[in-house]
């Protein structure tokens, strides 16, 4: 069959040019080339050269041309298409080389190419021909190349037309988008990378030989000034002008060039002739700004292109803390993410600066060489030295050459990983504003965040790249998804969180944004949270209607959106689950193994949908299990350990997906290793330290496995199988030995879990004397009903665990007693075994609530005939053993044991609470917890028992041991609690305020990774630091109960204070205050019950009483208020406390309601189980349901659709409660209004106690909960009582903003010594932002209030506080938007004289009147406000309207400028002409021109002079107004 023409040359040996691909849109058969061809191909050719993946280069076929958008191409941008005018006589002259006889084969490639792609017509621009730009250039001839004599021929070819370069440049600035979805880059080198990098006349030219290189460029010199032009615009790739703007700027510029100076100096002065001098001045101003930031910019390319530079430093004050909404600190947080773009690492991910892909270290320009034209064996010099930027990174993965590929990922691997390596790093630090600003410091967070942003696509890469076919680019893709999603870092929270949390759920990992405050809500921040993307685009539903139009409507480009929202998500939606299950059926290698099921644990903990869509992806559960169950020679692998792990998280999810594993052998396949024949720990040992790390791994993942299932109910009677195993890890063993071998740490782990495990089967116990009592009815239960565990066990297990008590017999632990705990040297190892004591006081405490629960439903109780001989067993090994000093609390006792008890655990775990790390102080606060909580449980079992229940309970009270424990241990150990006390309410009130600087812009973190991915500091909410501070707030409010428990016990807080002096109830209470508010702060989602028991708290009758009496003293020690006369009942105070505890919980623990949704998957099963289990129809199985703990549904906690951590300024909802219209927190307004009561006082009481958390929340925020309480209703204020405290409050208030603002030299120096508090008030003060409501309350402030406005108006009479609370959106401190529709929204409702004089306004009348108005909006409202009689009446009665528009205008008007004058001319004569129209205005005037003078001065006639002389200025020569001018003067008195 004979061939075309083209398909001839291409079989032809070099007969397609190597760096071209064609650009086609149907797809080519393909046509193996010869041998002959392949042979003949010069090497250079082959190396480097990218294909397009299922494209050949035969001509196109009659195949349906595709539907959709095409999948993107595994090409790089480098080569090609190469697109560029051909030369009319190109290749008839001799001297043109083989290269270009390529080139114009190449043509039958555009034919072939022009019948899909047609060329971009641009529209002919008459007028505008730059043929003859040369004219207006100069007269200087370009520079010609001295020796071999260039052929006129040749130069003719050269010449470039400037109307085509243009046109290039005007099409790639127009069409960058199109360029760059096409993924077709012009020939520039990295044009595309970075936003510095300009496109110059040469750049765009036709590609020629190498001898014409050197003319071209002389060409292009030649133009000096029009490539000056071209780059002073920033004609670039990305964001450029158009080509419009372009020529036009062009067209200026050569038209300059051809005036002269005073031409020049002519056109200008006749444009500021014609025009509106108020516009000129606009444009000048414009004009400059524009210029000197274009100046910047350029200096900046500058020192870019000078040679390498390390990255911008983010310095400690770039870190953008909660509540800066601002444009501005989100344009500063835009800048540092742009700023990654040019950004240059090297191979090791280390930032290299910001040089271009075109410049090596010494500055020198070289050949505009791309990332993939860099050969490392054959290119000389270092080819890496130069860097590479992400961009170029991410198009690198898409090579034809495999090394490549794997080059580019593992460079991606190393960016990722040293970015979330520095991050996790600051959780290590006390505060990351301690950075030196000296130290090098790399913008890490910026880095991290820009990589998984939007920008760079890099999901879709790395999804393409997992489905390369070397295995080499696969295991490289697997490690960057492993790091890309925090693997290793949200693991490690996990584990810790599993280890030190008794009850803790897991909480989904998927990245959340706070929803938008609303009107009715108050405009307060801290709204439910939402997932960045929706469940429905994880897995796009196709309806049977939409298999047709599916293609159509769910393209690559959806998938891209969604993956720069959500990461996780965007692999699930790109198809990476069959593609990670068939990867594991082809038997992958241990690494890659290893990644894949990384890959699966990180995509389970994201959601319940991605739970849900590897459930439900076929064959992926049985291809895990087969990994549990695959025996090698190498032992347990660390696959099968996270296989472990993946079925545990999926677990979690749902209670019947547990019952499935269960029911289908999956449990059993994962708990192979407890079914084996027990060896002994000698054994264990011996096997080496690597296999004893594994195994250990594999049996604590194993142990939370069934840990998991126990929590729902399931395999509890698996323990007499388990056991056997399981017992070898209960009792201390040969602890020498164990840290000879260095495998302490695995013991522990493992003894650990397995205590862990007891507890969990404990927390299945039924009650004990309950279930004897139903036992004795004979009500013939079900044994099937429900899976309980066997009292029968309990005994020997606590036999195991009591000889853990021995402390003495501990290494590392002994030390801690003996007051040798200041020796930091085996400190990690001592925490190790402090886990471990953890545990087993655990399981403890778990056993004893089942046999007097701390809290009985219903109110019910039942007598403890009996209590196990176990119970005091226990109470006296924490007694004897050295757990608490208690000798110090023994009164009549004897002092046998002096020496043993003067020192405790407790000040040895305080000590590593402060200064060990981070898992040091995890495992040290976890023991203190639960020895807290164990001691309140042995004394409530031992108190419940009745007298001469039981010998052992009369025996065990004999000695002094015993004497403590009939008296309680809880009242022995004061000591121990203040010294914990004193150590842990520092912690704690410095804790709240770093968390509180995690959040930024209404997220999480500012990326869209999972977990530990959000990107923030540290880890953020995700970092071990976070943990820590949980489990300090849950401390906290265990001894705040242990002391609120004690009967006629001294409450000591402080050394020297006793409960008989007046000062130790205010310094108890005051410090319970701080500290729960200070836990409030803390707590994240799944701690509702710790926020519950510190509103309990705060919120008791005598707390309540405690604030009263505080408000009390506060007011008679300030002299601007009277004496409060009213008084509050017990019957209020009971109200209030009811009030304000429903109102909180309602506000902020409240959890959203989910929609049913077609989208649930196997979890809509939980409610239909839930149903069967808890049918009444026989009242004995009802009755034993009190007597079992009920298995729960789920182990997992959505960060969406809850509200918590809570924002600084959460307290303040009660004061706004009255506004929330809709009554979606009550439908009862009087309840409103008795929370907002409440709310007023408690507010107070805080800042008269000056509570910590209270003065941190922002100014702003108070003022606007102020106006917000009474912007629906005005009953707040009809009330003495709460009229006086609302007054109180604004006087308060006032002085605060006076502090701020009136006397801002004294505030910035006693803001730079008071410390903690004052870092918001210096950003306030630098930054003039006291009071920018529309700025960091809401954009739509001023809606709130015109609407404050219209109540003010109907309901309030000129009512002096409400008229003081609407005359502070007045203040200068506001933002000119806010005071602008404050003034209209008065004037126009005829209430301007309804405000209250300026002495009586909320702070310094100064404040009101300083600095002059310069808006002119404002100032043209002024005088319409004047002229039209609005300002009448205010003038009568002295209202600050008047004095605000008098002092503003009059300033204005005679201290304006010269650049004002038309503005100061048009108010001036609007004021005349009103008076002349209403003579009565005669006196408002004169004060209007008398404002500001003195009258006794000297000078006061002179400056009567000039302001007189400046109204005949600005009256134009107008007669009438200037005879109205003389009248006025003379009636003044001149």
């Amino acid at each position: 069959m004979p061939m075309d023409a083209p398909t001839k040359r291409r079989h032809q040996p070099g007969g397609a040019h190597p760096t071209r691909r064609k650009v086609v849109a149907e797809p080519f058969h393909p046509a193996p080339p010869t041998p002959a061809a392949a042979a003949a191909a010069p090497p250079s050719r082959l190396v480097g050269a990218i294909v397009e993946k299922g494209f050949s280069a035969a001509a196109p076929s009659s195949a349906p041309q595709p539907s959709v958008l095409p999948f993107p191409v595994a090409r790089h941008r480098s080569h090609g298409p190469h697109w560029g005018p051909m030369a009319k006589d190109a290749g008839k002259d001799g001297d043109e080389d083989e290269d270009d006889e390529m080139d114009m084969d190449e043509m039958d490639y555009q034919q072939a190419a022009a019948a899909v792609a047609g060329p971009v017509r641009r529209k002919e621009k008459k007028g505008m021909d730059f043929s003859r730009w040369r004219e207006f250039v100069g007269d200087a001839p370009p520079k010609r190349r001295q020796g071999k004599p260039v052929h006129a021929k040749k130069q003719n070819e050269r010449k470039i037309d400037a109307v085509a370069v243009t046109s290039k440049l005007g099409a790639v600035a127009a069409g960058g988008k199109e360029l760059e979805g096409g993924s077709m880059q012009l020939d520039s080198g990295d044009a595309r990378e970075g936003s510095g990098s300009t496109l110059s006349v040469s750049e765009v030219a036709p590609k020629k030989p190498a001898e014409h290189a050197e003319s071209r460029v002389e060409l292009v010199k030649g133009g000096e000034i029009m490539d000056a032009a071209l780059k002073g615009d920033s004609m670039e790739l990305d964001g450029g002008e158009s080509s419009i703007e372009a020529e036009i700027n062009a067209e200026n510029m050569a038209r300059l060039a051809g005036m002269s100076a005073d031409e020049i100096a002519e056109a200008q002065a006749d444009i500021v002739n014609k025009m509106n001098p108020a516009l000129v001045e606009m444009l000048r101003r414009r004009g400059r700004e524009k210029s000197g930031g274009k100046k910047g910019v350029i200096n900046d390319k500058r020192q870019e292109n000078s040679g390498p530079q390390r990255a911008k430093r983010a310095t400690p004050g770039d870190w953008l803390t909660i509540g800066e909404h601002s444009g501005h600190s989100w344009k500063a947080w835009s800048e540092r993410v742009e700023q990654i773009r040019s950004c240059r690492f090297t191979l090791d991910g280390e930032i290299l600066g910001f040089q271009y892909s075109h410049e090596q270290q010494d500055g020198k320009k070289t050949h505009a060489e791309s990332a993939a034209e860099r050969d490392f064996l054959r290119t000389e010099g270092d080819p890496a030295a130069v860097g590479y930027t992400i961009n170029e990174a991410v198009a690198l993965t898409r090579s034809m050459v495999p090394g490549q590929r794997v080059l580019a990922l593992q460079l991606l691997a190393s960016i990722l990983n040293r970015a979330s390596q520095n991050l996790h790093k600051m959780d290590l630090m006390d505060n990351v504003k301690e950075i030196n600003s000296n130290d090098q410091f790399d913008d890490w967070q910026a880095v991290w965040a820009y990589a998984l942003g939007p920008e760079p696509e890099l999901v879709l890469s790395l999804r393409m790249a997992l489905d390369d076919n070397h295995d080499s680019v696969v295991l490289s893709c697997a490690k960057v998804v492993n790091v890309m999603l925090s693997c290793e870092f949200n693991e490690s929270y996990f584990d810790f969180s599993e280890k030190v949390l008794d009850h803790r759920k897991d909480i989904c990992t998927a990245p959340v944004f706070r929803s938008k405050p609303d009107l009715d809500g108050g405009f307060l921040d801290g709204g439910f949270w939402k997932y960045n993307t929706k469940a429905s685009n994880i897995l796009p539903h196709y309806d049977d209607n939409d298999e047709d139009e599916g293609d159509e409507k769910h393209t690559i480009q959806d998938d891209v959106v969604v993956s720069g929202q959500d990461v996780a998500a965007g692999f699930v939606r790109m198809g990476i689950l069959p593609r990670i299950c068939f990867l594991l059926e082809m038997d992958p290698p241990p690494a890659l193994e290893d990644y894949l099921v990384s890959i699966l644990v990180a995509l389970a903990r994201h959601s319940p949908q991605s739970a849900d869509a590897i459930l439900n992806c076929p064959r992926l559960i049985q291809s895990v299990t087969k990994l549990l169950i695959k025996q090698g020679s190498v032992g347990i692998r660390s696959s099968q350990i996270k296989g472990v792990t993946l079925l545990k998280v999926l677990s979690k999810y749902n209670r019947q997906t547990c019952l499935n594993f269960v029911n289908h052998g999956v449990f059993q396949q994962a708990m192979w290793h407890w079914y084996r024949k027990a060896s002994t720990i000698e054994d264990w040992v011996r096997s080496g330290k690597e296999q004893c790390k594994l195994t250990s791994a594999m049996m604590v993942e194993q142990l939370r496995f069934w840990r998991t299932c126990i929590s729902y109910g399931l395999c509890i009677a698996h323990f007499t199988d388990f056991f056997p195993v399981l017992c070898l890890w209960l009792s201390p063993h040969m602890f020498e030995k164990l840290s000879e071998h260095k495998v302490l740490a695995e013991f522990s782990s493992v003894a650990g879990e397995s205590y862990l495990v007891l507890a969990a089967l404990a927390q299945r116990l039924p009650l004990l004397h309950l279930a004897e009592q139903l036992a004795e009815q004979d009500v013939g239960v079900s044994a099937s009903y429900i899976e309980i565990w066997s009292w029968s066990h309990v005994g020997p297990m606590v036999d195991l665990a009591l000889s853990w008590l021995h402390l003495n017999d501990i290494p590392y632990v002994c030390s801690l007693i003996r007051g040798q705990h200041s020796n930091t040297e085996h400190i990690v190892e001592a925490s190790y075994l402090v886990s471990v004591i953890a545990s087993v006081l655990g399981m403890f405490d778990s056993i004893l609530e089942r046999i007097s629960p701390d809290d009985i439903l219903d109110g019910k109780s039942y007598s403890l005939p009996w209590i196990p001989d176990f119970v005091p067993k226990i109470g006296l090994g924490i007694i004897s053993n050295g757990f608490f000093s208690c000798l110090a609390t023994v009164s009549g006792g004897n002092v046998d044991n002096q020496s043993s008890c003067s020192t405790s655990l407790v000040q040895g775990l305080c000590y590593m609470r402060c200064h060990g790390n981070v898992n040091v102080s995890l495992s040290s606060i976890g023991c203190l917890q639960r020895l807290v909580q164990l001691s309140g449980s042995v004394d409530r079992v031992i108190q419940g028992a009745t007298k001469g229940s039981s010998e052992h309970l009369n025996e065990s009270k004999t000695g002094v041991a015993g004497k403590l424990l009939g008296e309680g241990i809880s009242s022995l150990w004061h000591n121990d609690l203040l010294h914990m006390l004193s150590l842990l309410l520092p912690i704690i009130s410095s804790e709240w305020s770093i968390l509180q600087n995690i959040e930024m812009f209404g997220r999480g973190g500012p990326a869209p990774g999972v977990g530990f991915g959000w990107g923030a500091c540290g880890g953020g909410f995700w970092s071990l630091k976070c943990l820590l501070a949980q489990l300090d707030s849950q401390l906290i409010l265990e001894l705040i109960k242990c002391f609120s428990s004690v009967q006629g016990g001294p409450v000591i807080l402080n050394k020297g204070v006793t409960s008989g002096s007046v000062t130790n109830t205010v310094v108890a209470v005051s410090d319970c205050i701080n500290s729960s508010l200070g836990v409030s702060l803390i707590a994240g989602p799944g701690q509702i019950s710790m926020l519950e028991e510190a509103f309990d708290i705060l919120f008791e009758p005598s707390i309540l009483k405690y604030l009263k009496s505080s408000i009390h003293k506060f007011a008679s020690h300030m002299e601007f208020l009277k004496p409060f006369e009213w008084d509050i009942t017990e019957d209020e105070y009971m109200l209030f406390s009811s009030v304000l505890n429903s109102h909180f919980r309602s506000r902020w623990l409240a959890i959203k309601k989910k929609h049913s949704s077609k989208y649930t998957g196997n979890n809509s099963s939980t409610s239909s189980l839930k149903a069967v289990e808890t049918l009444e129809t026989i009242q004995e199985e009802t009755e034993l349901t009190e007597a079992v703990n009920q298995p729960c549904s789920t182990l997992v906690i959505e960060w969406a659709h809850q509200r918590l951590p809570l924002p600084v300024h959460w307290i303040l909802s009660a004061v706004c409660c009255i506004d929330d219209p809709k009554g979606s927190l009550s439908t009862s307004g009087h309840y409103n209004l008795d929370v907002s009561r409440a709310g007023i006082i408690f507010l107070l009481g805080l800042e008269a106690i000056s509570a910590a958390p209270c003065l941190h929340a922002p100014l702003i925020w108070k003022m606007h909960a102020l106006s917000a309480s009474i912007r629906s209703s005005m009953e707040l204020l009809q009330e003495d009582r709460s009229r006086d405290i609302f007054h109180t409050l604004q006087e308060l208030y006032g002085q605060h903003l006076d502090r701020l603002y009136c006397n801002k030299s004294n505030s910035m120096k006693e803001v730079e010594s008071v410390g903690v508090a004052t870092l918001e008030k210096t950003e306030e003060i630098n930054n003039h932002t006291i009071l920018r409501f529309q700025e960091k309350i809401h954009g739509s402030y001023t809606t709130f209030v015109e609407s404050l406005v219209d109540q003010f108006a109907a309901v309030s009479y000129g009512d002096v506080v409400f008229g003081r609370q609407v005359a502070i959106y007045l203040h200068r401190r506001v933002e000119p938007t806010v005071r602008l529709a404050t003034w209209n929204a008065l004037s126009n409702a005829y209430v301007l004289e309804l405000l209250p004089p300026l002495d009586k306004c909320i702070g310094d009348a100064q404040g009101y009147l300083e600095p002059l108005e310069d808006d002119e909006k404002i100032l043209e409202s002024y005088v319409k406000s004047w002229t039209s009689g609005v300002l009448d009446k205010a003038a009568k009665r002295g209202s600050m309207a008047f004095m605000l528009a008098k002092h503003h205008l009059s300033g204005f008007v005679f201290q304006c400028g010269l650049s004002l004058n038309t503005l100061r001319n048009k108010l001036v004569k609007s004021l005349i002409r009103c008076y002349t129209q209403k003579r009565h205005h005669e006196a408002m005037l004169k004060s209007f021109i008398l404002q500001g003078i003195a009258h006794d001065s000297m000078g006061s006639c002179n400056e009567l002079d000039r302001r007189f002389e400046i109204l005949k200025e600005a009256c134009e020569m107008n007669s009438s107004l200037l005879s109205e001018v003389h009248r006025l003067k003379s009636s003044v008195g001149q």
